[in-house]
């Protein structure tokens, strides 16, 4: 199979190789082959892809050192942003440049887009903050570039190599061009623009050319080459202090057009480190999304836009004269936030693009003329512009971004397979460039020329200076070596679209795919922005990738696979390929991707329809699964002796679990009372915790006798996450039906244990067929309606709680935590931790892998843990890791609870 290596953009191309560069060497071949550095891949205008090798930056990825003197760090390309910026908060210091993909952007990505942010009215652009790059030339070799005095400037033109000839080239199409330079580019008051080459700026702000100006230096030229010019190895920063104080006003209007209106003179008249534009449409996604709306809390009714502002260092009299003054402006309302919820309020805006694309609709919001920026003044006039070409084309659109510089993110929803849509899609971006034009705008404000605004730059600068831009770019590579199609291109952009590969033959699912139109629709919310890709501690997503750090295993990889595999002719043959099965083996089905991904792509839930689509190759394995409960009913009589048996290979090869793997011990035979004739409870008794040693149950049990509760138990039986998790689908069904029936007899509240079998019944039910299953909650949470602090002895000790993946997937963590702190003198800590890595049988059929998830993302997180401390594990199989791995002594929050009873 070949892979498709695609960013956040509409497009798609085929790589033949994959590859990880190596920071400092050269890469040199007698061959051709294009070239594509890529760092996180969250171009929006499909500049990290390409024919050819891709370099992937993003195990290059070490801070080389801080000097507190210049306040200057060196970093590799590949470093993420937010990694770089908590290595300087101890020195009181930050990257001032802050986008949107902050926790996985990686710095070479945002020198080569000359990245922005939401502080860009305040700190400027990526290009202000970088002092000194290290490159590799397009002959291979390794040279610095930085600013330069006269004397150091002439002695690099006097170089009869290639850097010799890239000076003597640069100053001469400036010297010659000056004035046409500084006439047909941008208006010097849009200071976010990447149009082209910035021979700009050169060209105004430094010497020569500029006799008052700053050194010369090549560095702003690089900032936003888009991987065209040279290859980055590594580069020196400028950092700039922290704020000692921030506040957040969200002023609510009623219309976009009051927000519009209200931007320049606020900018006139304040001086805010942002200011940013949420639209309706933006808001209203975000409902849609668990993660997303917990953050909406701040909302006051419905508006239609609303400008979030962030202030350094203001006083209170100052932020209530602001208020004031917005509402003098047509604000209904402008609530002031601090601290935690500016957060949420900054975590929702960075969300946009993943929530618009992740809608349930074929018509999606799509990137075209998301990035132009115009001179504030022209801001509203640019808008009213686009307003009314998407009223006569009857074309939605939506409206979001930058409002503070003069760059709003507008998109035109599309349906790009079909031909209608295609042809408004290269309309609006013809529309929007002669407006942008007649403006003097920039037709890319932040997210670069790409190959999306390529095109359009011979008209947008008029033959002369466009011939500048080439010359420019053949002084440096000469060949096209460096990302061809990029900035300098002519390729229609309606040629090589990822959504003109549609499948070819409709594919029988084991699951409902109708709340997202499809299988194939549901694999394309995937839209390639990457948040899968964010580092440790910001989450649980994607706990494989942050373990072995590969494209194949992390969610934006594996829909890719998936997605190509789909549109083959033969979509079965193809789901057994050898690089997809990696994929999706891989994958923990820990189901974060379907909070914390913007989109909510469900890759458990592909995971598991992938499994039913190709479990029919394995029917010894599928038989083997099916008679487990069976067999286990057996082997609870006699525990020592199954115990034995199940670590030997027999049972073991047909379940491919790996030899090495210690598997938990079973539970024996447990008689259990059912209640008196009044019971107030349903006990749900799901397979794992009536087949494995847990004294989850018993707890539980002693809890509800300390309360006199009497309780109805009835017994699962079935492995229903273990047959979801490994594609027996039909049989879950069958189960999930029976069990359903049963328990509709019951008008009470029934209550279960194991958070991944009870949390199966409300989320993989209903895409099963399954619509009649009767509401089944966690004890935790039942148990902390029924509990005081009466009923406990207090405990002068910490509970450090680290609960399922499923349990935080479906934002219940705190229903654990509730309970907890019922106990008088318990201080309960809620850990950051992500997956621990067992997630079921995958640590028993993947140990090296289950392992390494353990040590990234979740063991750091134990050390803490002092002797006398409780550590509170919600999953049996988080339990079990915990065993295998320390010598801690988890607990189930119920056994915590039974303790701590008087």
């Amino acid at each position: 199979m070949n892979v498709c290596i695609s960013d956040a953009s509409v497009f798609s191309f085929k790589a033949q190789e994959l590859i990880l560069s190596k920071c400092g060497e050269c890469i040199s071949t007698s061959e051709f082959i294009p070239i594509t550095p890529r760092g996180a891949g969250t171009s929006l205008g499909g500049q990290a892809i390409g024919e050819g090798v891709v370099l992937d930056f993003r195990n290059c990825n070490r801070i080389l050192g801080f000097d507190p003197e210049t306040r200057r760090v060196r970093a590799e390309p590949g470093v993420i942003q937010d990694a770089l910026n908590d290595f300087l908060k101890p020195y009181g210091v930050r990257f001032a440049p802050d986008t949107s993909t902050s926790n996985r952007a990686t710095i070479g990505g945002m020198i080569g887009n000359n990245s922005c942010g939401m502080y860009s009215c305040y700190w400027g652009t990526t290009r202000e903050h970088v002092y000194r790059i290290k490159a590799q030339l397009s002959d291979g070799s390794v040279v610095w570039f930085g600013p330069l005095d006269a004397q150091q400037l002439a002695q690099k033109c006097a170089l009869q190599n290639l850097e010799g000839h890239i000076y003597r080239t640069v100053l001469r199409l400036i010297a010659e061009h000056r004035e046409a330079i500084l006439s047909a580019y941008p208006d010097p008051s849009v200071t976010r623009r990447n149009t082209g080459y910035a021979l700009d700026v050169l060209a105004r702000d430094h010497q020569p050319f500029n006799p008052d100006g700053k050194l010369f230096s090549l560095v702003p030229l690089l900032c936003g080459s888009e991987g065209t010019l040279v290859i980055f190895l590594e580069a020196e920063l400028e950092t700039v202090p922290l704020p000692e104080k921030r506040d957040m006003l969200c002023a609510h209007f009623s219309s976009l057009n009051q927000a519009f209106l209200a931007v320049a003179p606020f900018m006139k008249q304040f001086s805010p480190a942002a200011v940013e534009l949420l639209d309706h449409a933006t808001l209203t996604a975000a409902k849609g999304n668990a993660e997303q709306a917990a953050n909406r809390f701040w909302l006051l009714g419905e508006p239609e836009a609303v400008l979030a502002i962030e202030l350094f260092d203001m006083s209170q009299a100052e932020v209530e004269y602001m208020q004031q003054w917005l509402k003098a402006q047509g604000a209904y309302d402008a609530p002031h936030l601090e601290g935690a919820q500016m957060q949420a309020v900054w975590a929702l805006r960075k969300a946009g693009l993943g929530l618009l694309m992740g809608e349930r609709t074929r018509k999606k919001a799509v990137a075209v003329v998301e990035d132009a920026a115009v001179p504030l003044r022209h801001l509203g006039a640019y808008y009213h512009d686009m307003r009314r070409w998407f009223e006569a084309h009857g074309v939605e659109a939506v409206f979001y971004g930058h409002a503070s510089v003069g760059l709003i993110h507008i998109r035109p929803k599309l349906d790009l397979s079909q031909p209608e849509d295609k042809r408004l899609f290269e309309q609006v971006a013809r529309f929007s460039a002669e407006r942008v034009k007649r403006y003097r705008g920039a037709l890319s404000g932040e997210h670069g020329d790409g190959r999306i605004r390529a095109p359009f730059l011979r008209d947008f600068f008029g033959d002369e200076i466009y011939r500048l831009n080439v010359a420019l770019k053949e002084a440096f590579d000469p060949d096209y070596r460096f990302n061809p199609g990029v900035i300098i291109g002519n390729m229609p952009i309606t040629q090589n679209l990822r959504v003109d590969i549609q499948p070819q033959v409709e594919v029988d699912t084991g699951l409902d795919w109708s709340e997202n139109l499809s299988l194939f629709d549901a694999v394309s919310q995937c839209n390639g922005a990457g948040a899968c890709l964010k580092s440790t501690g910001r989450g649980v997503m994607c706990p494989s990738y942050q373990a072995l750090r590969e494209e194949f295993a992390v969610t934006r990889g594996r829909a890719n696979l998936l997605r190509e595999a789909l549109v083959e002719k033969a979509p079965q043959k193809a789901l057994q390929d050898p690089v997809l099965r990696q994929a999706m083996e891989s994958c923990l089905a820990c189901k974060a991707c379907k909070t914390e991904c913007p989109a909510s792509v469900d890759m458990a839930a592909l995971k598991s329809e992938w499994r039913y689509q190709t479990h029919r190759q394995h029917k010894l394995e599928r038989w083997t699964l099916k008679l487990l409960p069976h067999a286990m009913k057996v082997a609870r009589r006699w525990p020592a002796v199954a115990d034995f048996i199940q670590q030997r290979f027999w049972l073991k090869y047909p379940l491919k679990l790996d030899t090495s793997a210690r598997l938990p011990k079973l539970r024996p035979v447990h008689s259990v009372k059912n209640a008196s004739p009044a019971p107030e409870v349903v006990v749900w008794l799901d397979f794992i915790t009536q087949t494995y040693q847990n004294p989850a149950f018993e707890a539980l049990e002693a809890v509800l006798r300390k309360l006199e509760i009497s309780a109805i138990v009835k017994k699962g039986g079935d492995p229903l996450r273990l047959w979801l998790s490994n594609g027996m689908l039909d049989e879950a069904r069958v189960s999930l039906q029976a069990m359903a029936a049963m328990l509709a007899e019951y008008r009470l509240p029934i209550i279960g244990l194991e958070p991944s079998e009870v949390l199966l019944c409300q989320d993989e039910a209903g895409k099963l067929g399954v619509t009649n299953m009767p509401e089944i909650q966690l004890a935790e949470r039942w148990l902390a309606e029924h509990l005081s602090e009466e009923h406990f002895k207090p405990q002068r000790r910490t509970a450090w709680v680290h609960v399922h993946c499923h349990q935080k997937a479906a934002r219940k963590q705190q229903e654990t935590v509730r309970l907890l702190e019922k106990i008088p003198g318990l201080s309960v800590r809620l850990l950051n931790t992500g997956c621990c890595g067992m997630a079921g049988d995958y640590g028993y059929k993947y140990p090296e892998w289950s392992r390494k998830v353990a040590e990234v993302s979740f063991l750091p997180h134990l050390q803490q843990i002092a002797p006398e401390d409780w550590l509170i594990a919600s999953g049996f199989s988080c339990q079990h890791q915990v065993q295998l791995l320390t010598s801690l002594k988890p607990l189930h929050p119920l056994e915590a609870v039974a303790l701590a009873l008087k």
